[in-house]
This record gives C-alpha cells, structure tokens and sequence, in this order.
C-alpha cells in the first residue's frame, strides 16, 4: 500500500510564528483578534513594513521539536510537505528563506493564499494534514483527508489530537 502524504502548518505547528504574529498585530494598535477588519489592515501594514514578518518568522522558536522532527523525517524521505496560510508575497518570501537557510528544511512547501482553502488548495484524498485550525482541520475531513489538530499543550496524543509530530517518526 502507497504511504500517505502528510501536509504540516506551519503557523502554530511547526514555530510559534502565530503567536508572534498576534503580539505584534496587538503591539501595533490592532487589539481585537476576532475582527478579520483588523487582519486585513494588520496584514497591510506588513506590505508597508517588512521587518514584521522579518520578526515573526525569523525570531519564531520550533513548537515541540517540531523543526528537528521535520529534518528527521525529511532525511527518512517521509513524504512530507509544509502547506501554509499566507497573507502577502514578502511573508512567502522570508518564510522559504528561513526554513531553507536557517533551519535546513527543504520539503515542498505549499502556500495558501487569502481566501482559499487548504483542501482547495490540495486535494484531501486520503491524506494527512497536522494543524492548529480545527475549521481547517474539519474541511479536510469533510473533504476526504485525515486530520489531526496539533494542540501543543495537551498532556498526551489521541485519536484527534496531538502535542508533537514525534508520532510520525514511529508510524
């Protein structure tokens, strides 16, 4: 039987990129993390600014050893890629910079631009997506793929949820 691929967030999985991003969003003066309103203009102060995305990514941590588990499974040719939200060209560009020449991971990486869907994006069938979006998580299934929402503060992994990518490494 053919191995499944896995697709892997970035965002909340991988670095606490995520995090990083919303204290900025905050630091800045957008304060209320439901009102998409203050996304969209979060993410346009990003394109005049630069050095957000700079700060978030490059400055981000790996979440539960994620990065060292991904160049592992990467050097077991797992079949793995990386498939992320992003919200302007310049975070595409310092997100591929960083995880190539700063963290020695060369999977496929996979960009979902606004608006889109990651089951759009890829096509589910069967396939593994780990993310810390339940909606996310939920449209996968709902399209065919499985899911597992990554929850790095749960006390152990289960059926639906898990704290770290190590379960890869032993399937």
């Amino acid at each position: 039987m053919d191995e499944k691929s896995i697709y892997i967030d970035l965002d909340g999985v991988i670095l606490d990129s995520e995090q990083r991003m919303l204290e900025r969003k905050f630091d800045v003066g957008f304060h209320d993390h439901k009102d998409e309103k203050q996304y969209d203009a979060y993410f346009e102060y990003t394109n005049m600014h630069h050095e957000e995305w700079d700060y978030i990514i490059r400055g981000a941590k790996s979440i539960n050893n994620s990065v060292e588990i991904i160049r592992e499974l990467q050097q077991l040719k797992k079949r793995i890629s990386i498939l992320t939200k992003v919200h302007t060209l310049y975070e595409m560009k310092v997100k591929v910079d960083d995880l190539r020449n700063n963290r020695g991971i060369n999977i496929p990486i996979i960009f979902v631009p606004p608006g889109v869907k990651k089951h759009q994006v890829v096509v589910p069938n069967g396939e593994i997506l780990i993310d810390d979006s339940i909606k996310n998580i939920k449209g996968w299934i709902n399209n065919g793929g499985i899911g597992y929402v990554f929850d790095e503060s749960i006390l152990e992994n289960d059926k639906a949820k898990v704290k770290s990518l190590d379960f890869l490494l032993k399937g």
